[in-house]
């Protein structure tokens, strides 16, 4: 194991479009937040690839929600 993750692209994209934001747009919050997500993990991310725990870790406590909310479920 990597200690990579398969996130739920679907609510990703879901949670994103909640507050109105493009990739790039969340990438930039995520970073004056100090939360370590670029645009191209958040694009790998929203297409299914997996990424770093770290990774949905951060984008968990920009969201404020549980990261299993994040979990793809056949992740394991």
């Amino acid at each position: 194991m990597d200690g990579r993750v398969k996130l739920n692209c679907h609510r990703l994209k879901e949670l994103r479009k909640s507050l109105g934001l493009s990739q790039e747009k969340l990438a930039c919050a995520c970073q004056d937040q100090a939360l370590c997500v670029s645009i191209a993990t958040l694009k790998r991310a929203e297409c299914g690839s997996r990424v770093y725990y770290r990774t949905a870790g951060d984008l968990a406590r920009f969201y404020q929600i549980p990261v299993a909310e994040l979990l793809n479920e056949q992740s394991s």
